[in-house]
């Protein structure tokens, strides 16, 4: 490194070696200060040379881990160390990409008793945002209900899904059936140029595990048909691994009841069911203070949790995973690690006094070197690089869980964020005062 070394090329080393900080940390690994600076001579060396660096098989295995321990809205984390990594970062065309995902939902699905698992593309290349990103996925989640508008205003389906599900019918996408709950199909980009929409579960239905919601005690819930699929894979965020950005790395956990039954069935932004199951239960909704609402709540929990269990589909209930995640809290507490955390995010949607977390406070900083972010959407990041002033001069997002306020993005075609937050890093101890940086 010489002392004029782009400014990108100072923030990845620094963020480089805070990740590899903490790797030396784990006991896993257990780097010796000698291997860590080896290392860090090496990323900083490969930086000069080609702008970037490749991580290792260890280091990207540590790091997709790091990153789910480190995302601060996850109350699943306390098993950050579980996840299951398939590394697809050579894979460059529709095929390979559709036949990973496919890989990734066996490797997920273990007939139920459901692992997580994360499966990671191609990186960019920091301070290179003219170039088109090699693979992207524009769906939410790799599993999701399609929004089908109706002549009179209406949504058939999840409302959530509404513009993609009119994006994807544009395009040509010519469903079996349309019902409340059609899979979407998906919309892989290679290279900035959008895919035909790719219908994997029409062909291959078996991947798109559902459950019947059903009560053992209100037939009324039965009667609706409800039904969620089994696998919350989640597909549109990147993966930031030591300042380098892995912009498509789908991954799951399993479901948490409560984001199923109180938010998926029953936020009126979505399919907005309260009123249907408070009738369905038999409940007197003249008036909320009878708190129809809150028994109906209760109850379609109740009914969600009871069908998973019944189907033999992993789940977890807010009262065991509050718990779990107390316990683990605890842990890094006494063992003087910090966990920062997203109150709002991690008190649960029902019974929240109930949870540990509501009593507890939480640090929401964003730790940016190794983290799961937000980011625009493939076509709006495309359209950047096309050049599309109206694109390029749009606000930006407030949101500190924003890639865009973190890192570099393909916000602007020239290279360089005219007009991005980069979060400041102190300059390593041993790095200070040496021009090579090694």
């Amino acid at each position: 490194m010489t002392l004029s070394s782009p400014p990108v090329f100072n923030r990845l080393r620094v963020q480089a070696l805070a990740f590899l900080q903490d790797m030396a940390a784990d006991n896993r690994y257990a780097l010796t200060q000698e291997q860590l600076q080896e290392r860090m001579a090496a990323i900083s060396e490969e930086i000069d040379q080609t702008g970037t660096y490749t991580h290792t098989t260890e280091e990207l295995e540590f790091g997709v881990q790091w990153a789910w321990r480190a995302s601060n809205r996850c109350i699943g984390r306390h098993m950050w160390r579980s996840l299951k990594v398939q590394d697809c970062r050579t894979t460059k065309d529709h095929a390979g990409v559709t036949e990973a995902l496919a890989k990734h939902l066996d490797m997920a699905w273990q007939d139920g008793n459901i692992q997580s698992v994360i499966t990671v593309f191609a990186p960019r290349v920091p301070g290179q945002s003219d170039q088109a990103d090699v693979v992207r996925i524009a769906n939410h989640q790799l599993l999701r209900y399609a929004g089908f508008e109706q002549e009179d205003g209406t949504v058939l389906g999840d409302p959530h899904s509404v513009e993609f599900t009119r994006r994807m019918l544009d395009l040509g996408w010519s469903p079996k059936s349309r019902s409340a709950y059609t899979p979407l199909p998906w919309s892989i980009w290679i290279q900035d140029e959008e895919c035909a929409p790719f219908d994997h579960f029409a062909q291959h239905p078996e991947q798109f595990p559902e459950v019947d919601i059903t009560h053992p005690d209100h037939p009324g819930i039965d009667a609706l048909g409800l039904r969620w699929y089994a696998i919350p894979l989640i597909s549109e965020m990147a993966l930031v691994i030591g300042g380098i950005t892995y912009p498509c790395a789908p991954f799951n956990g399993w479901y948490m009841g409560t984001e199923i039954a109180a938010r998926n069935f029953c936020d009126p932004a979505r399919y907005d069911m309260i009123e249907a199951i408070g009738l369905a239960m038999g409940l007197d909704t003249s008036s909320n203070r009878t708190l129809w609402k809150d028994q109906a709540l209760i109850g379609i929990n109740q009914a969600v949790l009871h069908s998973f269990d019944r189907a033999g589909f992993r789940i977890g209930d807010h009262h065991e995973l509050g718990a779990q995640f107390e316990r683990f809290c605890k842990i890094e507490d006494k063992a003087g690690r910090k966990l920062n955390g997203d109150w709002s995010w991690l008190s649960p949607p029902i019974s929240g006094s109930l949870s540990p977390q509501f009593h507890r406070e939480f640090d929401n900083t964003v730790e940016a070197h190794t983290n799961f972010f937000y980011q625009s959407s493939p076509a709006a990041d495309a359209a950047v690089r096309r050049e599309d002033s109206s694109l390029d001069d749009a606000p930006r997002t407030s949101d500190p869980f924003h890639l865009e306020n973190q890192h570099e993005t393909p916000r602007c075609p020239f290279g360089f964020d005219r007009i991005g937050k980069v979060l400041p890093f102190k300059r390593p101890a041993f790095l200070k005062g040496k021009a090579s940086g090694h």
